[in-house]
C-alpha cells in the first residue's frame, strides 16, 4: 500500500527534482528512502511526515530524510554546505518539508556523483547512495576495499559482492536490536528491492522511466 501522506510529498518532490537532479535515473528510489527513513509503519502517523523524530542517548534525527545528529557527526550542517539553497536554512525552521526534501535530493545527488566511477551499473551506484546514506561514505569505501582483497569479489557490484564483505560490528548494538551490518545491509536490500518498486508508477512513469 502506498501510505496516505505520500502522494503529497511525492507530488512535491517530483516537483523539485528539475531543479536539484534532473537526471536523477530512479525517483521511486527517493520516495523508497522517505518510507524507510520514516515509517515505523504504513499507517503510523509520522509515515511520511516531516516532523518524523528518532531520538536515543547517541543520536537525534529529524525530518523526511533523517538527518541526524550526533556527538561525532552533524549531517543536517553537512548537507547545508552542498548547495547555496540550504545555507541559510535555520535549525528552527528544520520541520520545513521543501527544505527538508530539497536537502535528501542534493545529498542522494552529492552521493551519487561520488559512487557513479566506483559502480559497474545504475543499480549498483543506487546501492552504493544508500549505504553510504546510512552508513557513510569512508564505512561504504572501507567495506569495498575488503571486497576487492577478497577472492571472488567485484568491488563494482553491491549485491552478492560488497554487501557480503564489511568492517562493520556485527555485534547487536545497544538500543537498536540488531548489528550496524545487519542495519546497513538491510536499508539497502528495503530501500532498493522491497520498498521501492511500488512507489514505480508514482514517480518513474511520469519520468518516462521503466
Amino acid at each position: 500500500m502506498i501510505p496516505a501522506h505520500a502522494p503529497a510529498v511525492l507530488a512535491q518532490l517530483l516537483a523539485i527534482l528539475p531543479a536539484y537532479w534532473p537526471d536523477m535515473p530512479l525517483p521511486s528510489f527517493l520516495a523508497a528512502q522517505i518510507e524507510q527513513e520514516t515509517c515505523i509503519t504504513l499507517q503510523h502517523g509520522k509515515c511520511f511526515s516531516e516532523r518524523a523524530e528518532l531520538k536515543t542517548s547517541r543520536e537525534y534525527g529529524f525530518g523526511l530524510g533523517q538527518l541526524t545528529i550526533t556527538a561525532r557527526f552533524n549531517a543536517f550542517q553537512e548537507v547545508k554546505a552542498l548547495h547555496p539553497d540550504l545555507r541559510d536554512w535555520p535549525f528552527e525552521a528544520r520541520y520545513d518539508r521543501r527544505m527538508q526534501l530539497i536537502a535528501l535530493v542534493v545529498k542522494d545527488r552529492h552521493h551519487y556523483r561520488g559512487c557513479a566511477p566506483l559502480m559497474a551499473t545504475a543499480r549498483d551506484t543506487l546501492a552504493c547512495v544508500a549505504a553510504q546514506y546510512n552508513g557513510g561514505t569512508g564505512g561504504f569505501l572501507a567495506d569495498r576495499r575488503l571486497c576487492a582483497n577478497t577472492a571472488g569479489c567485484d568491488p563494482r557490484v553491491w549485491f552478492g559482492h560488497i554487501e557480503h564483505t564489511s568492517l562493520k560490528a556485527r555485534r547487536l548494538a545497544s538500543g537498536y536490536g540488531k548489528s550496524f551490518f545487519e542495519i546497513n545491509r538491510e536499508y539497502v536490500r528495503n530501500v532498493l528491492l522491497v520498498r521501492r518498486p511500488k512507489y514505480a508508477a508514482l514517480m518513474d512513469d511520469v519520468r518516462g522511466n521503466r
